[in-house]
């Protein structure tokens, strides 16, 4: 069934070489066809033949520094820019810095995103070890990072909910800190990963009812559980977005989720929205995208 196109707006490939050892044995254990990409890390034509054979017009690749837990220290944000060149603009490098490592880290993100090497802003508290929402104790740079995403428009993806790699610390996933940040930033689009899943559920769901401009995206979580999740799904269901979290560990095909999510019983002006639209105009909004 790959008879509609669709846009996977979280998808995880990272420069191997940056990566911690144990990590990718987790993911070469999960998924063996990642030995190919592992031989030929800067080469894209895997993934892009992967999305035309399920019809997936754009996908997100997901970076961001995380010198601790996983690996990657600010060099992931050159090679993802890299990674994502020669696509046609179907790969859309989404990279993240940890302010707390660089006092000028606004200033470093705004040369990525002016200079059009980065399309998106991804925060990761897990991996990071670091609130999203750390500028309320008076980490400056944090705040500066913020006010420069607001002002530039470039979408901000927060990981929310828990991680199973060995060093992640999943209490900076609570969903909740995203509440400090959309009061202070409320120019900036934020887009809650995760929906706080498997154990925030009812706090991303507080979340999504409070702010109507706050968007969810439905990585790693089963579609067949988002009812269950989310019994108010469908009072916001026209802000979520569709992505599928691979190679992340239970994660099936992007094919298979996006036909179950097109299941869900909802309008297909909706549906459309969450598999393709929604994705197509935040990723666009900055004016980076051109």
């Amino acid at each position: 069934m790959n008879d509609f196109e669709y846009v996977d707006c979280h998808i995880h490939f990272h420069d191997p070489l940056k990566t911690d050892e144990q990590i990718k044995l987790i993911m070469l254990n999960e998924f063996p066809m990642l030995k190919s990409f592992l031989d030929n890390p800067n080469d894209n034509t895997k993934l892009l033949e992967m999305m035309d054979q399920v019809n997936c017009k754009r996908s997100w690749i997901i970076n961001y520094e995380s010198p601790r837990v996983m690996g990657y220290d600010l060099s992931t944000l050159d090679w993802v820019s890299n990674f994502c060149e020669d696509s046609d603009k179907r790969l859309i490098p989404v990279g993240g810095i940890h302010p707390g490592l660089h006092e000028d880290a606004h200033q470093i993100m705004r040369n990525y995103f002016e200079s059009g090497l980065l399309m998106g802003l991804k925060v990761h508290g897990p991996h990071q070890l670091i609130y999203p929402n750390a500028y309320t104790g008076g980490l400056i740079a944090q705040e500066k990072l913020y006010q420069t995403m607001e002002e530039l428009k470039i979408p901000v993806i927060f990981h929310t909910g828990t991680s199973i790699f060995p060093k992640a610390r999943s209490k900076f996933g609570n969903p909740l800190v995203l509440e400090d940040i959309l009061i202070d930033f409320p120019e900036m689009t934020v887009i809650m990963a995760h929906g706080g899943r498997p154990i925030w559920m009812r706090e991303a769901e507080f979340l999504m009812s409070k702010f109507k401009n706050l968007y969810m995206d439905l990585a790693g979580i089963p579609p067949k559980l988002i009812q269950e999740y989310f019994p108010r799904f469908n009072r916001y269901a026209d802000r979520c977005i569709f992505g599928s979290d691979f190679p992340s560990p239970g994660v099936p095909s992007s094919r298979e989720n996006v036909d179950n999510v097109a299941k869900f019983p909802l309008p297909p002006n909706i549906i459309k929205k969450i598999v393709l639209e929604n994705a197509e105009t935040i990723i666009k909004s900055s004016g980076l995208y051109l």
